[in-house]
């Protein structure tokens, strides 16, 4: 299928029966996957993925008494793996208010000929190259550079980015953007699945996490999840620090906080890395549970 020339499905309400249809789904596993933000976090997430992760979370509330009203998840990927743990907290008697935030949630399709589709932010960071019967990310990976198919994606790459350019950035930011050679740009698309939007439970938001977090995000949650986005290899020390002051400041005293990520390569069986916080009075974090061995950046939180 043309995946960039299917983005309307992102449009579907919550209850559409096409959610279920095969249509939405190959279009789900051939979008996805291949995006990567400007910061170099993934879009990716699947469908029970953390879904042991969840029935932990679960048990930890269940044995600790808790009633969460407000759940929080950070860097949410496409938003799949909320959706999930909504559905799991609500099965267990816990139905919550989420609020579900990432860096980068929209996305502008622009066409640069008849064969060739770009989906880019609106800073000109391109997340897929579409053409007829292929669609790549720009990333290059261990086997693009073993097997050359870097030196195209470069290229290609480098040429998409001098035709967007051409178009005046940043993209506007509302539907009907300027024309392409090949026609007008489509967006901004909510690079988010429907099955989480237009819920009267949920709000979805930007939010940059090394950014001065937003007044009315302060002591509100009771429980935060922020899941495959911390990194020591994509953030510094001070850089991790500061996301776990700010996470800590959005929790109310005793919230649970889940932090970690999975190891390994897509498809892959995964080692998991996390670990349970609870959120302390004056200001800190303890640990409560640890998920294969723990999180990676675990002495960030309890350094607090």
């Amino acid at each position: 299928m043309r995946v960039l020339r299917s983005m309307e499905l992102l449009d579907l309400p919550a209850g559409s029966p096409r959610l279920a249809s095969v249509e939405f789904q190959q279009f789900l596993r051939e979008c996805f996957p291949l995006l990567r933000n400007a910061d170099g976090s993934w879009k990716c997430s699947r469908a029970t993925r953390l879904k042991e992760l969840d029935e932990r979370l679960v048990a930890v509330l269940q044995s600790r008494g808790l009633k969460p009203s407000l759940f929080m998840d950070v860097g949410m990927g496409n938003g799949t793996s909320t959706v999930d743990t909504i559905r799991r907290l609500s099965q267990a008697g816990l139905p919550v208010q989420t609020i579900a935030t990432d860096r980068n949630l929209e996305g502008y399709v622009v066409p640069l000929n008849r064969h060739l589709d770009l989906l880019v932010e609106d800073n000109g960071h391109i997340l897929m190259i579409e053409g007829r019967g292929w669609t790549l990310s720009p990333v290059c990976n261990g086997w693009d550079y073993l097997t050359g198919k870097f030196l195209f994606k470069r290229g290609l790459a480098a040429w998409a980015r001098q035709r967007i350019a051409r178009l005046g950035l940043p993209l506007p930011p509302t539907p009907g953007g300027p024309n392409s050679a090949a026609g007008p740009i489509a967006g901004p698309f909510l690079l988010v699945t429907p099955e989480l939007k237009n819920r009267s439970d949920v709000v979805i938001r930007q939010e940059d996490i090394l950014e001065p977090l937003p007044a009315d995000l302060i002591g509100v949650a009771d429980v935060v999840r922020i899941a495959n986005v911390l990194r020591r290899d994509r953030f510094s020390p001070a850089q991790l620090s500061q996301i776990a002051h700010n996470l800590r400041q959005r929790c109310r005293e005793g919230a649970v906080v889940l932090v970690g990520r999975h190891l390994g390569r897509e498809g892959e069986d995964h080692k998991r890395g996390y670990t349970f916080f609870e959120a302390l009075g004056g200001g800190g974090f303890q640990v409560l549970e640890r998920v294969g061995g723990g999180s990676e950046v675990e002495e960030c939180f309890t350094g607090l």
